[in-house]
């Protein structure tokens, strides 16, 4: 379970911020993560709730996005938003994807603390 690595990170950045702001708690975190990076919202929500009790991040909201994967054909120039990773594309199923979107995006996109 990556997830539980990823949001020991997090939790160093968190308690990184109240200091750095002087506040007490930590109320709203807002995550992305692009689809590639095949991050599960409920193992974040499961880890995080485990790593935080007793903190002052404890009962915080969660709000994680998913990226969806966006490709642009380098034969045709097609541009897609794909469900799963394919590696030729849907348009012209010859041309070799480039992905632009979706990869390895993993980013605390914004904080709400007291």
């Amino acid at each position: 379970m990556h997830e539980l690595a990823i949001v020991e990170s997090i939790m160093e950045t968190l308690l990184e911020q109240l200091e750095i702001n002087n506040c007490s708690r930590i109320l709203t975190i807002k995550l992305e993560f692009g689809a590639m990076t095949a991050v599960m919202p409920a193992a974040i929500d499961f880890a995080f709730e485990a790593l935080s009790k007793g903190g002052p991040a404890e009962g915080a909201k969660i709000e994680t996005t998913i990226i969806p994967i966006k490709a642009v054909c380098i034969d045709c120039g097609a541009k897609s938003t794909l469900d799963d990773y394919v590696p030729f594309c849907p348009k012209c199923h010859d041309g070799v994807l480039q992905i632009i979107q979706g990869r390895d995006e993993m980013r605390i996109a914004s904080i709400e603390i007291q």
